[in-house]
């Protein structure tokens, strides 16, 4: 932009020139001035307002008339006043600029007495001989908005979160992630992420960002455990970064997410030593167990000690497909692959019932799946257990030997629905408390079995739901899963 004292006013006219406009370049800029929908306020040296659009009004509450005549001052925060003047008079005597003239953000005053948020950038004229400055003000009211509900969200949130370059430079962090890092913000921000504080625990660290970037700047989601470093303590994150994209769908910015598992993943290191010591000791004590018992029972004349010995030997062995069944649970609670995919859910099911009708060869199953396409569902391999489980619940609790199952596949727009629907007895108000109701469990009111528990750990991790209603007879478990896209590619 020219200084003032080397700008004639020839010079302005023939900025503003356009040749071959059809019509009077003054009512033109006069029209366009007027409906434009920033406002336009000019001052002139000694800050008396010269100028207002009608614009100004939908901003700051005063029509072009109220602010004429008066001191630019009536727009500006009293305690902004005296560095307002003190700028311009320092400008007019040296030419020198203390804000950025292209574009600045401040307070303006309102009307009614709040302030408004307005960026405006200004331009030097001359006028008749007289030097003028031209304001354009821009409301940022509703944008400030967004910016401080993104903030709220951004820095009250316990995961850590941040926002990327595409080079993966980072330009944000909010405050969980700075506070476990005991770092201040101009630390971290500028730096890749890979090469900030918490990533220096290890080269596999530094490594997992790197890719992280590569891989979300390709519009892939990223996802993997990570260990990471704190001003006090080191902590496994749930380690995420996804891409942002604009309304063309390019992609703009990265968004890096860390939840901290740490007491998870310690949790479950407990328990899985717990889970191998508990069966390795368990298994081995009741073989010993039924093996005695069997020996007692081939060798015992008197009957009704026989059966004592019997007795044994049956309640060890349930005692051990208990185990087998508990050694199922870790293994799904807490097991590695757990990535969630579009499943085929036909093939599945004609797998599981497959096999129970070699384990159950008396029994009736059938599946009834009314859809051209089956829907398919979100699980992952998980999903085989809990259809084996809960069918085979159906069948070896029935009071006939040749019970019949039927399974009924249905959907909605957003899920995917299992019916199984037996001739039984139906499942017993005990054994349904804590899996398909919210009752509390307590020494008496809770199930006996682990099969149900299975299903039903592994459903809510779907984000499923498990129901169950009587029938006349038996009674129907209904699965009810997350539906995927038909188009995706579906697993077995």
């Amino acid at each position: 932009m020219c200084r003032g004292n080397e700008s004639t006013d020839a010079d302005d006219d023939r900025s503003l020139e356009s040749p071959g406009l059809p019509f009077d370049e003054n009512e033109f800029f006069r029209q366009l001035v007027a409906n434009t929908s920033e406002g336009l306020l000019t001052i002139d040296a000694e800050s008396t307002i010269v100028f207002a659009n009608p614009a100004i009004e939908e901003i700051l509450g005063y029509s072009p008339d109220e602010l004429i005549g008066h001191s630019k001052m009536t727009l500006i925060p009293p305690r902004l006043r005296d560095a307002h003047q003190a700028g311009l008079e320092k400008y007019l005597r040296t030419d020198e600029k203390h804000i950025d003239w292209a574009g600045i953000e401040l307070p303006a005053l309102h009307k009614d007495g709040h302030e408004v948020p307005v960026l405006i950038s200004l331009r030097e004229h001359r006028f008749d001989g007289e030097r003028l400055f031209t304001g354009l003000f821009r409301d940022l009211t509703e944008q400030k908005y967004r910016e401080h509900r993104f903030e709220a969200v951004f820095n009250n949130t316990h995961q850590f979160t941040g926002l990327l370059e595409l080079d993966g430079t980072l330009i944000e962090a909010n405050e969980t992630a700075l506070s476990f890092a005991g770092v201040d913000r101009d630390e971290v921000v500028g730096k890749p992420i890979w090469e900030t504080f918490w990533f220096q625990s290890s080269e596999d660290a530094r490594e997992a960002a790197r890719r992280a970037v590569e891989c979300a700047r390709s519009g892939e989601f990223f996802r993997e455990e990570v260990r990471v470093r704190g001003a006090e303590r080191t902590a496994i994150i749930d380690f995420s970064v996804r891409p942002v994209t604009d309304h063309q769908n390019d992609i703009r910015l990265l968004i890096p997410e860390g939840r901290d598992i740490t007491d998870l993943k310690m949790r479950e290191q407990h328990l899985k030593i717990l889970h191998r010591v508990l069966r390795h000791n368990l298994r081995n004590d009741l073989n010993v167990i039924g093996g005695f018992a069997e020996t007692l029972e081939k060798s015992l004349e008197d009957d009704r000690r026989g059966a004592y010995a019997a007795d044994i030997v049956s309640t060890t062995q349930k005692l051990i497909e208990t185990s087998e069944t508990a050694k199922k649970l870790a293994e799904t609670t807490l097991g590695d692959d757990r990535s969630q995919r579009p499943i085929d859910l036909r093939r599945l099911l004609a797998d599981v019932t497959t096999e129970l009708r070699k384990e159950y060869p008396a029994s009736t199953i059938t599946v009834v799946d009314p859809e051209e396409e089956s829907p398919i569902p979100i699980a992952d391999c998980r999903l085989r257990t809990v259809l084996y489980e809960l069918v085979e619940n159906a069948i070896v609790h029935t009071n006939e030997r040749e019970s019949v199952v039927e399974i009924v596949v249905g959907s909605t727009d957003e899920s995917v629905e299992v019916d199984i629907v037996d001739d039984g007895p139906g499942i017993p108000e005990t054994e349904r408390t804590g899996i398909f109701n919210e009752k509390p469990l307590t020494q008496i009111d809770h199930g006996s079995g682990l099969g149900l528990w299975l299903a039903g750990l592994i459903v809510d991790d779907y984000g499923g739901s498990l129901a169950y209603k009587s029938c006349v007879p038996g009674g129907c478990v209904t699965v009810t899963l997350p539906r995927g896209l038909e188009e995706e590619d579906a697993d077995p």
